[in-house]
């Protein structure tokens, strides 16, 4: 069970990863190492999983972001999403309730190389029976905040 402290510890850390132990033990008026060791142990914990910084597609030459539904043989709807989950391109992938089986985000250089993936590596996985795609016009919020 989570205290407030370590709720606090999280939404510091939600908001920015990069706060150092100390400003944070300052900021909450706790030591670094009691900091320290709470990120230690929500992340042993499974809470934490990671530190990312948010980067944006489109500054590195990442022109087309796509949302793909995918209609999955539901016997190998695992299976399929283990092999997804190997692929760079996407980003995000979520296996889902409703029209889709599992909807998933992938960046790419340009509609060409959008074809190319679509072609080369979505299609052709034999338990994939379709895929609707949608491409992403702009982007109003980006980002894995939890709302603490």
């Amino acid at each position: 069970m989570l205290d407030r402290v370590d709720l606090k510890i999280l939404k510091i850390l939600n908001d920015n990863a990069r706060k150092s132990f100390r400003e944070i033990g300052r900021e909450l008026g706790i030591s670094e190492g009691t900091v320290r060791n709470r990120v230690k142990k929500l992340t042993e914990k499974g809470i934490i999983t990671g530190f990312h910084a948010t980067i944006d597609p489109k500054n590195l030459g990442f022109e087309v972001v796509a949302i793909l539904g995918l209609y999955i043989k539901p016997s190998k709807v695992d299976e399929t999403l283990s092999k997804l989950k190997e692929l760079d391109e996407i980003v995000e992938l979520y296996q889902t309730t409703g029209e889709y089986d599992a909807v998933c985000i992938a960046v790419l250089k340009d509609i060409e190389s959008l074809g190319k993936f679509l072609a080369e590596k979505i299609y052709p996985l034999v338990n994939v029976n379709g895929c609707k795609v949608t491409i992403v016009l702009r982007t109003f919020k980006n980002g894995s905040k939890i709302p603490l």
